[in-house]
């Protein structure tokens, strides 16, 4: 339990700076508005793929999956993905540092209580370290339809929407595409200790490919829709209650359940939420701040004052 929990706090970490990063440069790709149609979110994620910062947080990236799974082969998803909620006093520090921007009060305020939210559920529910199980079939089915018809209709809605709404169904969407990889991630790790033949064999690592790939795509169209203030508390907030669904209903994991342990547990959800709802208004910047949407708003890409951004 000790290793998964300092490996998920170091993916937490590394998860935050790909997000600061990737935030940063799908705000210097050019795009002519936010992408709508198929093609132009094509274009978008070919131009993505090619800028430096998007490499650099793909990187960080890496290196945080393979945290992630170290962290769900020795922990329950009820203890880890909590964990990982933790990120977002990472990344919003980070992604102002890259814009030379100074934190405020209340967004420093709201980002140490939706780190506190996970931290005060998991020391009332202190998740039972009991041996991994595999997947339970019918509920696998449930969730993995409710999981693609969540990331379906956010990505439909997504394009008809603009800046911070966009940013925050396409955030919700990845993060329903998230919460189905780690689940997947659960399920490979515990199939990679009967083989390398049984895993590569086995569905759930094609899954676990199509579905983080759908992720990264729906986080990136987050990030350039809008501030960042307005895609990570859905990111955050969302993953983690799925993944507490997967975690009970599909690997059979158990935490306390006492009248007044969920009483508890509640609210450190709660806070979590309100946490999320807090730092997006806190981070929404003055009234009548306008985000740049475009390289033509921003005439030279990796110089322009981003100042203005909410986050």
């Amino acid at each position: 339990m000790l290793v998964a929990t300092l490996a998920a706090l170091a993916a937490a970490a590394l998860f935050a700076a790909a997000a600061a990063l990737q935030h940063r440069s799908a705000g210097l790709v050019a795009t002519a508005g936010s992408p709508r149609t198929g093609p132009e979110v094509t274009r978008f994620m070919a131009g993505t793929v090619r800028h430096p910062l998007w490499a650099l947080g793909t990187a960080a990236d890496v290196g945080g999956f393979a945290l992630h799974a170290l962290a769900l082969r020795d922990g329950p998803l009820t203890l880890v993905q909590p964990l990982l909620v933790t990120g977002v006093v990472f990344a919003l520090p980070l992604r102002q540092l890259l814009d030379g921007r100074r934190s405020r009060r209340g967004e420093v305020a709201w980002a140490g209580a939706l780190a506190a939210g996970p931290v005060a559920f998991l020391v009332i529910a202190t998740p039972a370290n009991a041996a991994a199980r595999s997947a339970d079939v019918v509920p696998t089915i449930v969730l993995a339809l409710v999981i693609g018809l969540g990331m379906t209709v956010c990505f439909v809605a997504g394009r008809r929407l603009g800046g911070a709404r966009a940013a925050l169904v396409l955030g919700t969407g990845a993060a329903s595409a998230f919460a189905g990889v780690a689940g997947l991630l659960k399920e490979t790790m515990g199939l990679l200790n009967h083989g390398a033949g049984t895993l590569v064999t086995a569905w759930p690592l094609y899954a676990l490919v199509v579905v983080g790939l759908a992720g990264l795509v729906l986080a990136q169209l987050a990030y350039q829709a809008g501030p960042l203030s307005s895609s990570l508390p859905a990111i955050t907030t969302v993953d983690p209650v799925l993944c507490l669904m997967i975690g009970v209903a599909v690997f059979d994991e158990r935490f306390r359940n006492g009248p007044g342990d969920l009483v508890g547990e509640a609210v450190g959800l709660a806070l979590v939420i309100v946490a999320a709802a807090g730092l997006t208004r806190s981070a929404a910047g003055p009234p009548g701040f306008r985000l740049p949407r475009s390289r033509k708003e921003n005439r030279s890409p990796m110089t322009a004052p981003v100042a203005s951004e909410a986050v």
